[in-house]
């Protein structure tokens, strides 16, 4: 039977292993079960995975992640405690946990950030399908042995452009999470003022 994941739109994906020139495989993913060339385990040394943003299933290499589920749940549970946002969820890779909210919750609170349930009630169940997700606020793991950690906000540099930069000081999950969190979903956020842009 093939190996088959289904993404948090509900579609479900298969994955396909075609041989190249040097012997070795290429993977590929597909929508369709009809290929005759479909894993039924993910190779060693890979893994699939879903994209944030937009919940686009890759297989890849497998990448690092160096924070605790502990360190996850604790970002998550600040954020839906402190913050304004109502649709979000916290995504761990490398030294980063990253919070990604719905397109229908804004960053600074220039609108009213709706849950789920309200952006189906209002846009039909189909708006799960396209919904897409984007971060604004993340905190960087800066020491491993004394799990500490540097919250980061956005910074627009242009229309499309923007990066990362550090806010305030270093401490432990639990703090930072709660002290930056708090202000994601509210005109508050944009008071958080970068390092290197204060005058």
């Amino acid at each position: 039977m093939p190996f088959s994941y289904t993404n948090r739109q509900g579609k479900t994906h298969y994955f396909r292993a075609v041989p190249t020139k040097s012997g070795k495989y290429r993977y590929y993913v597909t929508t369709s079960d009809e290929y005759p060339n479909l894993i039924e385990d993910i190779p060693n040394g890979f893994e699939v995975t879903e994209l944030p943003e937009e919940a686009k299933v890759v297989i890849r290499k497998i990448k690092s992640v160096h924070i605790t589920q502990e360190e996850k749940e604790i970002v998550h549970d600040a954020i839906e405690e402190f913050s304004a946002i109502r649709d979000f969820f916290v995504h761990a890779e490398d030294d980063y946990l990253s919070v990604y909210h719905s397109q229908f919750s804004s960053t600074g609170g220039q609108a009213e950030s709706l849950s789920r349930e309200e952006a189906i009630e209002y846009h039909g169940k189909g708006i799960e399908r396209w919904m897409r997700f984007f971060t604004s606020l993340r905190f960087q793991l800066v020491d491993k042995e004394k799990r500490l950690f540097q919250a980061e906000r956005v910074v627009f540099l242009g229309f499309y452009g923007h990066d990362f930069h550090p806010v305030g000081i270093i401490g432990s999950i639990e703090d930072v999470a709660r002290e930056y969190g708090q202000h994601l979903g509210r005109d508050s956020f944009f008071d958080l003022v970068p390092h290197g842009f204060e005058e």
